[in-house]
């Protein structure tokens, strides 16, 4: 089994900590500074969600391209990101920074350890610095467009409409939705005028996967950018989009 442990610590620096963190059970491998500018609370929960965003996505300690499943296990040392991971938690201000969890890592199983001797003779000199200024929200690349960003309930919708297995949803959802946003055979297109109903396309922007036949849809917001809200099929009711 894959897993990653980290550890939070503050300093006598101001909104700065360290996040101690390994992905082996022979010794700790390293240490990151992180300082918290984006938030005036719970800098903490916000300093280690970012090291571990940070570790699983940018260096990929437990795998190139990985999704949440069952056999990559988180293990934290805040119970609030717990709670924060299960949508359960009443802290709203720190769910952009829980995005990844509720996305991309949603299938992985997370626990709380406040043990602290696995890193007691670890030095910190030579931590790397983390800073953060924003959230960084989950995103798929949607082939010949741009990238978007994804919530939780944008694959819940995926797994509610297309016919994945129940006890694997949450890791399969996010490799499906690669699968469409990656298709290079993936067009923008218009829904289809009609007598009866004129082409309104208010929704945003479409993106059809003809392979599936499933529609996605783009909004540009604006502070937010663009964002995948829905899914669904597209039952002929698309057309291409005139050049």
């Amino acid at each position: 089994m894959n897993f990653l442990k980290t550890y939070t610590l503050p300093t006598a620096e101001a909104n700065t900590f360290l996040v101690y963190w390994t992905n082996t059970n022979m010794s700790p491998r390293g240490v990151i500074k992180v300082c918290v500018n984006a938030v005036r609370e719970d800098r903490n929960i916000v300093a280690e969600l970012a090291a571990m965003r940070h570790l699983l996505e940018d260096k990929e300690v437990v795998g190139r391209t990985l999704g949440g499943n069952q056999n990559t296990q988180l293990i934290v040392s805040l119970g609030a990101i717990r709670k924060l991971r299960r949508m359960q938690s009443g802290k709203a201000h720190l769910a952009p920074y829980a995005n990844f969890l509720t996305t991309r890592f949603s299938g992985c199983p997370i626990e709380v350890d406040k043990e602290t001797r696995w890193f007691e003779d670890l030095s910190a000199e030579s931590a790397e610095v983390l800073l953060v200024n924003a959230a960084h929200r989950a995103s798929v690349l949607v082939s010949g467009y741009v990238e978007v960003s994804v919530t939780h309930h944008v694959l819940k919708r995926i797994a509610d409409r297309f016919p994945l297995k129940a006890e694997c949803a949450e890791q399969m959802t996010w490799k499906f939705l690669r699968e469409v946003t990656d298709d290079p055979s993936l067009r923008e297109v218009v829904r289809k005028s009609t007598k009866t109903s004129p082409r309104l396309d208010l929704e945003g922007r479409y993106f059809l996967n003809i392979e599936h036949d499933l529609v996605l849809v783009v909004t540009d917001n604006p502070g937010e950018g663009k964002r995948l809200v829905t899914t669904y099929p597209s039952n002929n009711a698309f057309q291409a989009r005139a050049a």
